[in-house]
């Protein structure tokens, strides 16, 4: 009887710090980062108060790989206005990776963070790896691989290129999956559209539908 009470009260005061920083996080804080996560507008005031929110939860249970990825995306949203802000995104992203190395999402999102922040290739190219390594076919770490590695093509070693040319023609091939390139795809230049196009489609034709779908995305976002 002892032994499981004593049992009880070690997992209730192991849950308690996850249940303030929580706690810390709930209120308009929570609901900006699940804003953040969809891509959605976000007042400078809404995203100071969840910086905020999130530095505090994380400050009270700094072994949440979760708390720590959100916080990261909320400061690399505020990097728009402050640049300083990238860093303190890769910081909380290494923080993360500390706890949850087996995501690999949160190591293709500390290759573009590095990318982002001029950081040498040799940095980004060992992102990339790590997450390739632990999720070859998640599609939204594809695609971040795919947006960060065209821009360094050139620079890029060998096998990075070959993985990103993989992940290309998978995104392609996957009606479902192609659907998320649209928005990325115009964010491209032209070069590296001229790189995807050639690596994601096995053929002209398909190549064409792709463009004649872009051109119905941007059409209806216009409208």
């Amino acid at each position: 009887m002892f032994v499981v009470l004593a049992a009880g009260l070690f997992i209730c005061a192991l849950a308690v710090p996850r249940v303030i920083a929580y706690g810390f996080a709930a209120g308009d804080g929570g609901r900006a980062a699940a804003v953040l996560a969809d891509g959605g507008p976000l007042s400078p005031a809404a995203l100071a108060d969840a910086r905020a929110r999130y530095a505090r939860a994380l400050a009270v249970h700094p072994s949440d790989a979760a708390l720590a990825l959100a916080l990261a995306r909320l400061e690399r949203r505020a990097a728009a206005a402050d640049p300083d802000a990238l860093d303190a995104a890769r910081a909380h992203l290494r923080q993360a990776a500390a706890h949850a190395p087996n995501d690999a999402f949160i190591w293709s999102l500390l290759a573009q963070t590095a990318f982002e922040r001029g950081a040498p290739v040799e940095e980004v190219a060992g992102y990339l790896r790590l997450s390739r390594l632990t999720g070859r076919f998640e599609a939204s770490s594809m695609l971040l691989r795919v947006r960060t590695a065209l821009p360094l093509w050139e620079r890029l070693p060998e096998d990075q290129r070959e993985g990103a040319t993989r992940d290309m023609a998978r995104l392609g091939a996957d009606p479902k999956l192609r659907r998320g390139l649209f928005g990325p795809y115009v964010s491209l230049g032209y070069a590296e559209r001229a790189l995807f196009l050639d690596h994601a489609f096995a053929d002209a034709g398909a190549r064409s539908r792709f463009r004649s779908q872009i051109l119905k995305y941007t059409r209806e976002r216009r409208g």
